[in-house]
């Protein structure tokens, strides 16, 4: 044995390790964990996320049967194809990132999924998810490790809080998933344990009963930094939209069939919108249990979320759906995900989405448009359905009214807009 390994060997007995561990290349989120502005007790928090994310994904494979799913909203209710357009009026403060350049379009893909571990019927109460993927985006990478093409994701629920504060109640609470003891971390008699504000959050968000993916408001629930502001963001259904459609909600997966029937022949958006953190508001940046008053700081429309009619339940787009990948550190320029929960979330996403593609034989890719296939190439031509041309009713608001500039005596009539 040379005297460098003699050396090497002597020193790892010293750090209490051996050779072989010595040996090991540091994995790759321990280097991003090393650059993050995190205590030591968080970033060991957010090791052990990892690993335990890993877990609850392996025990819920035994329960839901393959493939391997999230160890969150493990069951997608459709992911369609949609367009991410930028308001023309958007303030000059906001204009970074996507929302850069006012007035442009994108294409995106959104993910609806219930929130749960386990893969069940969709008439039990759970939390909602609407993720967005926006693609053909332009600037840096925040996260360079994320290689392929850039986009933007922004994740949210259909509630405004989370039940966690940041990631040490987080990996507390995870310890007890992975064993599926899913309120024992929130209350306990032995040992004695409780902590009310995040059991009454957990309960806020399990209890959730919708009639179809596109009928809540979503949240972030997280605050990130758009360029020198601090934000979280909200999805609404646009003013005038209603999802009235008739679905037998006995079926284990009737929200997908209410998004189908809605968009067979009709369509769905959204207003996509700021809240901005204001000084000296209860609006702390890692407590994420507190809803950001909305008197004190309302939403304001950025950007709208147009949805077109579509079929989305073929097997193929089924599967693109499953392998797909989601994470808020998916993003360009000046953006960034606040708060100890906001952090983990980079690496520990990645890790259980690397995880389950490895399981199921996948490959982790980032889609480029709204094409299927990894490359993008395809006839997006028929991919959605051409919208219908709207009849406008026209009526006269005022009888009395004439135009001065006309000779026309008839009374001056107007397109009644909804």
């Amino acid at each position: 044995m040379t005297q460098y390994a003699l050396l090497t060997l002597a020193l790892s007995a010293l750090a209490g390790t051996t050779l072989a561990d010595a040996a090991k290349p540091v994995p790759q989120y321990e280097r991003i964990l090393q650059e993050m502005p995190l205590s030591d007790p968080e970033k060991n928090a957010i090791r052990e996320s990892i690993k335990l994310g890993r877990d609850i994904s392996r025990i819920a494979e035994t329960r839901n049967g393959l493939p391997y799913r999230r160890d969150a909203h493990a069951k997608a209710t459709g992911c369609v194809r949609a367009r991410f357009s930028i308001r023309g009026d958007i303030p000059e403060r906001y204009q970074h990132s996507i929302f850069s350049a006012p007035g442009h379009e994108y294409q995106a893909w959104i993910r609806f999924s219930n929130g749960d571990m386990e893969v069940q019927k969709d008439s039990k109460p759970d939390a909602r998810g609407m993720a967005v993927k926006v693609m053909g985006v332009e600037g840096d990478k925040i996260a360079p490790e994320f290689t392929g093409p850039a986009t933007h994701d922004l994740i949210m629920t259909n509630t405004p809080a989370f039940f966690h504060r940041n990631v040490m109640d987080y990996v507390e609470d995870m310890h007890y998933l992975a064993k599926l003891e899913r309120t024992r971390w929130f209350i306990s008699f032995f040992p004695p344990r409780l902590h009310p504000k995040q059991f009454y959050r957990a309960i806020q968000t399990v209890s959730s009963k919708i009639d179809s993916p596109l009928q809540p408001q979503y949240y972030s629930m997280l605050p990130y930094q758009l360029g020198h502001t601090e934000v979280k963001f909200s999805a609404r259904p646009c003013v005038g939209e209603h999802s009235d459609v008739n679905v037998d909600r006995s079926h284990t997966d009737y929200l997908t069939e209410a998004m189908q029937s809605q968009l067979d022949d009709g369509t769905a958006c959204f207003d996509f919108m700021l809240q901005e953190r204001k000084p000296g508001a209860n609006m702390p940046l890692d407590d994420a249990t507190v809803i950001w008053s909305e008197e004190e700081a309302p939403f304001l429309p950025v950007a709208r979320i147009d949805i077109p009619s579509q079929t989305f339940t073929s097997e193929a787009q089924s599967q693109f759906c499953e392998d797909l990948s989601m994470n808020p550190w998916h993003a360009v320029g000046e953006w960034r995900p606040l708060s100890s929960l906001g952090m983990a979330r980079r690496v520990v996403y990645a890790a259980v989405s690397e995880f389950r593609h490895d399981k199921n034989g996948a490959e982790v890719f980032q889609p480029v448009n709204w094409c299927l296939e990894p490359d993008g190439q395809c006839d997006q031509s028929d991919l959605v359905k051409p919208v219908a041309a709207v009849k406008v009713p026209t009526v006269c608001f005022d009888p009395l009214y004439q135009d001065v500039n006309s000779d026309d005596a008839a009374p001056s009539c107007r397109p009644a807009w909804p």
